[in-house]
């Protein structure tokens, strides 16, 4: 007689998750992406059996490359090499969400309709716009296409999928993957790649560090506020967070930490709100200690990131400056999304051509003009009044790291985390908090 065997059951009877054994796979084929540009080849092939989970292996395949896409150069070979193949999988995967959109239910479909045709409508009108007043238009284009594309796609595929899996859960492991190696470069030289001082992690930048760890305390207080098992493990995360947040002397993202924290403390009933305070005050005082026994100095240190005292907020300036100056010169219509002002009209294509745009909402209004603004700021603020005000941490701080680090349209980057944030606060609803919990 042939006895029958658990799939989850191993050797010796012990039991191995399904997900465990996928997230060993994941991790191993991204140390073997590290090596050298034909093992990132490799693995970005082998990284596409998650497809077998369809619409759920889509979602994965993208947040998955916009991981690798911002590892430390120190520690791996870059994403350059293989630029394009990135953008072939990316929209591949995203169109394959985008037809699958039938097998949204109705009530999502009716929640998520106006806000698709409001997205549809800011494309057209920013293509025609771009046509007529930017000096880059198939730049923009492109640009823009590009991002509504995967915009829409994250929305349907989280649309379809939230119900029989938890996207929560899954996020925030894939933030471990950050967080937890990098309390290794805390004392290493690589930690510091960039510029020498400002702690980066497995992460390209600083700022990226920053900007990421705001997005990972939004989901442990958001995993936080939904769970009914509350662990030390999760605080014990968030104090490690904010100490690396300080490390890499990110402005936008230790001010954006600081109102997630505070609203979190604000939303808990008032015994909890006393002992988070103090675990609080106790957990930034002893930051403080540690780092510094001059305090001043490092607050100092902090701000300035070692530009001269009158030009704390020089490297933000130049930015609104140039924003502002191309919102003037074309105030209903803007100048063209995304693109850097030129004293030509180019119908040229090249992915040369980067802007560094401080902030989203003056962004909005330079590349878009007013009309567009409105048209934008619908949209965001019906998502904001349609989601879960439960998981209102996820949206906020979206929006946060947006007021200095402007990813918001960068679906080469990690806006995509950004749309997965959106969509997660758009359809989570009481009824899956238990999926969080299993």
């Amino acid at each position: 007689m042939i006895e029958k065997r658990d799939n989850n059951q191993g050797l010796h009877g012990i039991r191995v998750k399904k997900s465990s054994v996928e997230w060993l796979f994941i991790i191993l084929l991204l140390l073997f992406s590290f090596i050298n540009s034909m093992t990132l080849l490799i693995s970005m092939i082998f990284i596409l059996f998650l497809l077998k989970q369809k619409q759920v292996g889509a979602i994965k395949v993208i947040n998955i490359l916009t991981l690798r896409t911002i590892i430390n150069p120190g520690i791996a070979i870059g994403m350059d090499s293989w630029q394009n193949l990135k953008w072939i999988i990316l929209f591949c995967c995203a169109l394959y969400l985008i037809i699958s959109f039938k097998k949204l239910n109705m009530s999502d479909w009716l929640k998520v309709r106006s806000i698709i045709l409001l997205v549809l409508v800011f494309g057209l009108y920013s293509v025609i716009t771009a046509f007529i007043f930017s000096s880059l238009p198939i730049v923009a284009i492109f640009k823009l296409v590009s991002y509504i594309f995967i915009f829409l796609s994250v929305i349907i595929g989280v649309g379809i999928t939230y119900k029989k899996f938890d996207w929560i859960g899954w996020m925030l492991k894939l933030y471990l993957l950050i967080l937890l190696p990098s309390i290794i470069f805390i004392g290493l030289p690589l930690g510091y790649l960039r510029n020498g001082y400002s702690f980066q992690g497995i992460t390209n930048q600083p700022n990226m560090l920053g900007i990421v760890l705001v997005l990972f305390v939004a989901i442990v207080l958001a995993y936080l506020e939904i769970s009914k098992k509350k662990y030390s493990f999760h605080y014990l995360l968030l104090f490690i967070a904010i100490t690396m947040v300080i490390l890499s002397k990110s402005r936008t993202s230790l001010i954006g930490c600081i109102i997630l924290i505070l609203l979190f403390i604000v939303l808990l009933n008032l015994n909890k709100t006393l002992k988070i305070s103090l675990v609080s005050l106790g957990s930034v005082g002893s930051i403080f200690v540690l780092l510094s026994s001059n305090i001043e100095g490092f607050l100092s240190s902090f701000f300035l990131k070692g530009q001269e005292s009158g030009n704390i907020l020089y490297s933000r300036l130049n930015q609104l400056d140039s924003l502002l100056m191309n919102f003037w010169d074309n105030p209903l219509f803007g100048k063209g999304f995304m693109v850097p002002v030129l004293p030509y009209k180019s119908y040229e294509f090249s992915s040369d051509y980067i802007i560094e745009a401080g902030n989203l909402f003056i962004a909005v209004l330079s590349f878009s003009g007013i009309f567009g603004f409105l048209i934008f700021l619908t949209y965001i603020f019906k998502i904001f009044w349609m989601g879960n005000k439960r998981l209102i941490y996820l949206p906020i701080s979206t929006i946060l790291i947006s007021m200095g680090e402007m990813v918001f349209f960068s679906s080469n980057n990690i806006g995509i985390w950004l749309y997965m944030y959106l969509s997660l606060y758009l359809f989570y609803r009481e009824t899956n908090f238990n999926v969080v919990d299993d």
